[in-house]
């Protein structure tokens, strides 16, 4: 599996939260940040698919 290296700044509390999860749930900072990307880019799929269909649903309402 490729990985891609990307240096990034990160609010001193949002580590320290990052650090009581990865104790508790026993698992590295990297796995946890790379859920993190996941579930972010999956809301935000979700939400412009939301968006897509209220457009498409106003289009309709409008020219129908």
């Amino acid at each position: 599996m490729k990985t891609h290296q990307y240096l990034t700044r990160i609010k001193d509390e949002h580590w320290e939260d990052l650090q009581r999860v990865r104790t508790l749930d026993n698992r590295s900072a990297n796995s946890i940040i790379n859920e993190g990307i996941r579930l972010v880019i999956k809301q935000k799929l979700q939400e412009l698919s939301t968006l897509r269909k209220n457009r498409t649903s106003l289009q309709n309402m409008v020219s129908g």
